[in-house]
């Protein structure tokens, strides 16, 4: 197991030193496909130990996936926003684009609110989704480029949570109403998320205003942390954000 992983980090860095050592060859900007959280992090760590120049697409926080760029940012990144129907999920939209042979790193993310959504792209790619992604689960829609992402300003959803004690796992294993073997594999898949960093340990103890991602599920902010009950249960606020990932 550790093999592989140390197969696929050396994989995941040879992939972007490709890219570094073209931009320096041609002095032509270029930059990477999108790589989640968790590869985003160690791929910094190594270009900075390396004493790499590089930039990050990071103009919305809220963004899980990004890109790598050297060389000055260009126009690298697209968003699209389409109205849609209550028939049309986050799954639908995801699997429509797998179904046209696009891949998770050339995928952005997708953000469905309630009678539209957005999806980011590669900007190299833009023309063919476009002309393509037309259809959603049998519903007829027009992607239009957006210059930002605007959300809705009430797009949280306030729910009381039970939970006996404050560990991710817990907390993760209650939302999700699955166990904590679950939860744990879903912690080696990188798909939990808080304050925008991968979680490496089922033990992290969460706290007030803590934003939680779990991808798939929806992103979660913790919010006042009331007390314990009579069986020495915590009860605190959750706001869930109507975005799903």
């Amino acid at each position: 197991m550790k093999y592989d992983t140390y197969k696929q980090d050396k994989i995941l860095r040879d992939n972007v030193l490709d890219k570094y050592y073209s931009y320096l060859s041609n002095k032509r900007k270029t930059s990477t496909n999108f790589f989640n959280s968790f590869d985003i992090d160690k791929i910094t760590r190594f270009l900075d130990n390396k004493n790499i120049e590089y930039g990050v697409y990071d103009k919305y926080p809220f963004l899980e996936k990004k890109i790598i760029y050297f060389g000055e940012y260009d126009n690298y990144i697209t968003i699209f926003k389409a109205k849609k129907s209550d028939k049309i999920k986050h799954s639908n939209i995801l699997g429509t684009l797998f179904s046209l042979g696009l891949t998770d790193d050339v995928i952005g993310d997708i953000i469905v609110m309630d009678d539209y959504f957005y999806l980011t792209t590669l900007t190299r790619l833009s023309s063919f989704i476009k002309n393509n992604l037309t259809i959603i689960n049998g519903e007829r829609i027009e992607l239009l480029e957006s210059t930002n992402i605007v959300l809705n300003k009430d797009r949280f959803l306030k729910m009381k949570l039970l939970v006996s004690s404050m560990r991710v796992d817990t907390i993760v294993s209650k939302i999700t109403n699955t166990n904590r073997l679950k939860v744990n594999s879903m912690i080696k898949d990188n798909i939990i998320l808080v304050n925008y960093n991968t979680v490496k340990s089922s033990s992290l103890i969460l706290k007030n205003n803590d934003i939680l991602s779990i991808r798939k599920y929806g992103k979660y902010i913790i919010k006042n942390i009331i007390g314990t009950t009579k069986k020495n249960n915590l009860v605190f606020d959750l706001f869930l954000n109507l975005i799903y990932y």
